[in-house]
């Protein structure tokens, strides 16, 4: 395994750069009950997409492997042991990281989430920076945070940074769940960590109707809009930068409002335009692209007239105003019981409209919607409960 002659806090940090090592990295490590894990990535920061670009993992025995996926060809090892239901891995604010495994095709399991953990004890602020700053009064440096982290090779400075992202979970991880378990709180972190283990990546059906302002224009301009972000799509995957760094996303939408502008004078006079997309061949792809929308449109017999506002204000009426108030008055005394941030975990306003509307409680966690009916019993509230609980955002 490669040397590296770095350690933190007492932690050697071991640098994996060869299948070979992985192997061995992992052969280690599935000797460990618990391992501490972390990944960084770029999502559409420096380059195209949501892409892996260093993996972290702590043993909490004195090493932590700094795995290199640039320099590894198969990952299997990695993702059998992050399956491995019987290894805890102790991950601070999962759901990233979560997402871009499932995306890679890897489902983590036996997952401890300490950023949700800290949120049950009444974190205000549950960053791990702010943790181990209250905790245990350790202050550590975030200067790297925003780092690229697909340069190579790593700087010193990276690789302390991703280490110290992962060496003290375990401790963090120990003293949150003694807290918790003090509190009578564990069936809210168990269930919280399970509803994390479920999350799948999905790709949005229709990401050209989430730019700004794309609900403004009618249903001809969002067709070319449409074509017009696939071909972005495309560039940018070839260019290998962020769709935005293309074309700003202002930009398209404003493209597809005025088609018949002079493309030419629209990429020479437009801001943030890649200079690559000004090149000639790229140019007459562009107008291609743009004839072939309006041919399609045409063809397809797409409407110009307006959809109706998909924003639609929820209902008001003496019934709904009195939902709302009476979930309103439940949500408080939760308040004053658990604390103001770890309500935010058993009811939102989402879930309060949502009621206030429907006049079921649609809630996906089994111990909030049990807190909730049991607070509303104690106000003399009646709360009728949907048979069918349904996600809702936090």
């Amino acid at each position: 395994m490669e040397k590296l002659s770095l350690e933190e806090d007492g932690v050697a940090i071991v640098l994996v750069a060869s299948d070979a090592n992985l192997r061995q990295a992992v052969q280690q490590l599935e000797q460990c009950d618990e391992l501490a894990l972390d990944l960084e990535f770029d999502q559409n920061r420096y380059t195209y997409g949501f892409n892996l670009c260093l993996i972290q993992i702590a043993d909490g025995k004195g090493k932590c492997f700094i795995i290199d996926p640039f320099y590894i060809d198969d990952l299997t090892p990695f993702f059998q042991l992050m399956e491995n239901p019987a290894i805890t891995k102790i991950i601070h604010h999962s759901n990233n990281d979560i997402l871009l495994l499932d995306k890679m095709g890897c489902s983590v399991k036996g997952i401890v989430d300490t950023d949700v953990a800290a949120k049950i004890l009444n974190y205000e602020r549950s960053s791990l920076a702010t943790v181990l700053k209250e905790e245990f009064g350790k202050e550590i440096d975030k200067s790297q945070q925003s780092s690229n982290w697909n340069k190579r090779p790593l700087t010193e400075d990276q690789l302390r940074y991703a280490a110290i992202d992962v060496i003290y979970l375990h401790k963090v991880k120990s003293k949150l769940l003694q807290e918790i378990e003090k509190a009578g709180r564990m069936h809210w972190l168990e269930e919280e960590d399970y509803l994390l283990e479920q999350l799948k990546y999905t790709e949005s059906e229709n990401p050209h109707l989430r730019l700004k302002h794309s609900y403004r224009l009618n249903y001809y301009q969002q067709y070319l809009l449409k074509w017009l972000y696939t071909f972005r799509e495309n560039l940018a995957q070839q260019f290998n930068k962020p769709a935005h760094f293309v074309i700003p996303n202002e930009a398209l939408v404003e493209l597809a409002n005025n088609p018949n502008t002079d493309v030419h004078e629209w990429l020479n006079h437009t801001r943030g335009i890649h200079g690559n997309l000004k090149k000639p061949k790229n140019e007459r792809m562009l107008q291609d692209a743009l004839h072939e929308a309006k041919e399609a449109a045409k063809a397809n017999h797409i409407s110009h007239d307006y959809p109706e506002h998909r924003f639609q204000r929820p209902l008001r009426t003496p019934e709904t105003e009195r939902r709302k108030e009476l979930l309103t008055a439940v949500q408080q005394e939760i308040m004053a019981r658990y604390g103001e941030y770890a309500s935010k975990l058993i009811i939102n306003q989402s879930l309060i409209t949502d009621y206030s509307q429907n006049g079921k409680l649609r809630c996906n966690k089994k111990y909030g919607s049990d807190i909730v009916l049991e607070v509303a019993r104690d106000l003399g509230i009646a709360i009728h409960v949907s048979t069918a609980p349904q996600q809702t955002s936090e």
